[in-house]
């Protein structure tokens, strides 16, 4: 058995053409010639022993020296590596065709050559999947012309120059022209017809860009199409033992989930599978897939045969992830969240299309209330202010901006909101909606108004205060310039007058200064 595999992956490998290629009739075209140079070699073997010894104990030793030439071409053609598979079939065929000659020579109607040609007819539209259909017909015209003439013209001593007749051969080839021809037409509906179908389905799974795979359950072999390539990286000649190299794929974490769905569905007669995991890509990074299957089962209900579609979803799951994301965010956030429609009603309105949970905590207005309402809700008795005009105006220009409202809660109770709105954009650069970041300044505003209120107050303080303290400061001063001047003969008095009046100048800067900072 061992030699056995290794003959047959020797002839898969020379025979089978293109790897890459795993669908349409070219593959399959090599698949056949690679099964039939498989078969064809032992079997040649086992026609050869008694055909070569026939042919010796009859005489014909050029005969049996040709069959021994056929045997090692036709070892050639399968084992010699480094061949074009166009090479390979080409040589076959020629062989063929002259064993089919050499037939009809020597043995006429007592040997296969007329079957051989015939045959060939039915071998070349399969190996070359009904290219030039008719090559094969012009051949065996040809072939029957030239053995007519060799008849009529009695060229030949023996053989089927001395079985046929001009008038019978040409009765015999006439139907194996007619055959072949028959044949040549028929083969090429069929490989149309089979090569639409294909295309029909390539075109699908193109247009779904889904990787569609038919899974032999019995021979446990699977055949992807260009998909595993196209979204996973792998070329379609890397799969080997089915179960064990999709296996070996699947994420760590999700093998047990799906061996047991795979085992529940066997096991339970199911019929249709959806499945979902992350897959192995070849560049070593993980895709979500989405794997819808359907289970073919034989006549006892085993499984047999699985086809399906996988589904590359992993774009899906990371914006589902984004939006769970996004929607947390939103939902824990502090800042009312308000999104609206970019279409604008007449009176410039535009409805309202989420709301999240601090908007309701602000307003008082729950979700439900306010979805498909329009935003004039939380004007109240404000409506229209002159500023709203100014907020129209500002949606026009289409870009990101900050206004300040007084807005009304569902209690009736005024607030002041400050609103940071911006446009959401498709791909196209088009508007959709409009995002309002919105948050309550009421208290803010409070402060501040108190803030300001106060600082007029002690601005009035200072005024008045710097201006009260001023006067018996310059009272001091015209004092203390009167002493001085009586006191300067007595110098200590006079240094004293000094020192009074150097501290009421200091004390008159101050209040200077004062005055000037409260004006």
């Amino acid at each position: 058995m061992r030699v056995w595999r290794a003959y047959k992956a020797t002839i898969n490998k020379n025979c089978s053409g293109n790897n890459e290629q795993l669908h349409g009739l070219p593959y399959w075209s090599n698949k056949l010639f690679a099964t039939m140079m498989t078969y064809l070699f032992p079997f040649f073997v086992l026609a050869l022993i008694p055909g070569v010894y026939m042919s010796v104990i009859s005489g014909l030793y050029v005969l049996a020296g040709f069959d021994v030439f056929v045997f090692f071409a036709i070892a050639a053609a399968a084992l010699v590596p480094g061949i074009s598979i166009t090479a390979r079939k080409s040589w076959l065929i020629g062989l063929l065709y002259l064993l089919a000659i050499v037939l009809l020579f020597y043995l006429g109607w007592y040997g296969p050559g007329m079957i051989y040609l015939l045959s060939l007819t039915i071998f070349c539209l399969l190996v070359f999947h009904g290219e030039h259909p008719f090559c094969t017909v012009y051949m065996n015209i040809g072939i029957s012309v030239v053995v007519a003439i060799c008849i009529h013209f009695n060229l030949l001593k023996n053989g089927i120059s001395t079985q046929y007749t001009l008038g019978s051969w040409i009765a015999v080839s006439s139907n194996l022209i007619i055959l072949s021809a028959v044949i040549a037409i028929l083969l090429p509906k069929l490989f149309n017809g089979l090569q639409q179908s294909n295309d029909r389905y390539e075109i699908v799974a193109d247009a779904t860009n889904d990787t569609i795979w038919d899974w032999d359950l019995i021979n446990n072999t699977i055949l992807y199409n260009y998909g595993i390539n196209l979204i996973f990286g792998y070329t379609l000649n890397t799969v080997t033992e089915a179960q064990t190299w999709w296996i070996d794929k699947l994420h760590p974490d999700d093998r047990e989930t799906v061996n047991h769905q795979l085992s529940w569905a066997f096991e339970n007669h199911g019929i249709h599978l959806q499945l979902s995991y992350r897959f192995l890509c070849a560049d070593g990074t993980y895709k979500h897939v989405f794997d819808r299957a359907i289970i073919v089962r034989n006549n006892d209900g085993k499984p047999i045969r699985m086809i399906g579609a996988m589904q590359d979803i992993t774009r899906q799951k990371q914006e589902e992830q984004w939006l769970k994301l996004t929607e947390s965010a939103l939902k824990y956030a502090t800042e009312a969240v308000v999104i609206v429609e970019a279409g604008a009603s007449n009176d410039q309105q535009r409805k309202i299309v989420y709301v999240n949970e601090a908007f309701t905590h602000i307003t008082g207005f729950e979700q439900k209330e306010v979805i498909g309402l329009s935003t004039d809700l939380l004007w109240g008795f404000n409506y229209p202010l002159a500023n709203h005009s100014e907020l129209f105006n500002t949606f026009e220009r289409n870009t990101s901006f900050e206004v300040e409202l007084i807005n009304y809660k569902k209690s009736g109770e005024t607030y002041w909101s400050s609103k940071s709105i911006s446009p959401v954009k498709d791909s196209n650069g088009h508007i959709t909606h409009w995002i309002s970041i919105e948050r309550d300044i009421t208290q803010l505003k409070t402060y501040v108004s108190a803030i300001e209120k106060q600082n007029i107050q002690l601005k009035e303080i200072a005024w008045t205060q710097a201006h009260i303290v001023r006067t018996p400061v310059a009272r001091i001063m015209g004092l203390a310039d009167l002493l001085e001047n009586q006191l300067d003969e007595q110098e200590e008095n006079a240094e004293l007058a000094k020192l009074i009046t150097a501290s009421a100048q200091e004390l008159d800067q101050v209040i200077r200064e004062i005055i000037q900072k409260s004006e």
